[in-house]
């Protein structure tokens, strides 16, 4: 993969998972977190670079589709869950 290609590849790995985490809903925040990196990990041994591109078109279409989830979201949120308020373990 060429540089600018990881580059890129890496950009928008890092945009979708802090767009995601903007999600209101625990459920829907860990699950798209959980997405992302199972979809990246998947992908990771791809070579051929007309794939890596149909990829990376992929997940700029949905980078786009988190965006408007996370704003509708916002638009209808609810109260955190239970979980949300615990303190997280410290590894």
């Amino acid at each position: 993969m060429a540089a600018s290609s990881r580059a890129q590849v890496l950009d928008l790995y890092r945009a979708m998972l802090r767009e995601s985490k903007h999600f209101s809903a625990y459920n829907y925040r860990m699950y798209a977190v959980r997405r992302i990196r199972d979809a990246f990990r998947e992908n990771k041994s791809v070579k051929d670079p007309v794939e890596i591109q149909a990829l990376v078109n992929k997940a700029k279409r949905d980078l786009e589709i988190i965006r408007r989830q996370v704003h509708i979201g916002q638009l209808y949120s609810t109260d955190k869950l239970i979980i949300e308020n615990q303190e997280k373990p410290r590894t």
